[in-house]
C-alpha cells in the first residue's frame, strides 16, 4: 500500500513540475528553448542520479532573481523528475519555491554515492533558500 501511495505522490509531483515549466515558458527569453535543447544534448543524463528519464534543465541561480543568467550555460544543470526526483529534492531542496545554493556539489555527491541520497536530500532541504515573490 505504501509503495502505491509513493507512486501516486511521484506522479502528482511530476505533473506539477511539468505544469510549472509550462507556466514559466511565458516569462522566459524566446531563446530559452534553444538553450534548453543544447543543455540537454550536452548533458543527456541527470547530474544527481544518471537517469535519462524526465530530464529538466535547472537554473542553479533562479532566472527570475538573476535574469542575466537565464541563458548562461554555467548556470544550468540537468536534473530529473524520474523516481529519484533530483530536480525537486536536490535542485530545490524539496520545495519548488526554493533553490539549493549547493546544487552542483550535492548532485555530484548523489551521483557518486547513491546510498547517501537520503542524507544529501536532507542537506539540500536544510540549505534551501526561498525564492522571492
Amino acid at each position: 500500500m505504501l509503495k502505491i501511495l509513493g507512486i501516486i505522490k511521484h506522479q502528482i509531483r511530476l505533473h506539477a513540475s511539468l505544469r510549472r515549466e509550462k507556466k514559466k515558458a511565458k516569462t522566459r527569453s524566446p531563446r530559452w528553448p534553444r538553450v534548453e535543447k543544447q543543455a540537454l544534448f550536452a548533458h543527456p543524463t541527470c547530474a544527481g542520479c544518471g537517469s535519462r528519464l524526465h530530464l529538466q534543465v535547472h537554473h542553479k541561480k533562479p532566472f527570475h532573481s538573476f535574469p542575466q543568467l537565464e541563458l548562461e550555460p554555467t548556470n544550468l544543470i540537468v536534473m530529473c523528475m524520474s523516481a529519484t526526483e533530483c530536480h525537486l529534492r536536490i535542485g530545490h531542496g524539496d520545495h519548488f519555491r526554493a533553490f539549493n545554493p549547493n546544487v552542483e556539489l550535492d548532485a555530484a555527491a548523489s551521483l557518486r554515492n547513491p546510498e547517501s541520497r537520503p542524507s544529501i536530500w536532507a542537506k539540500a532541504k536544510a540549505a534551501r533558500v526561498m525564492n522571492a515573490g
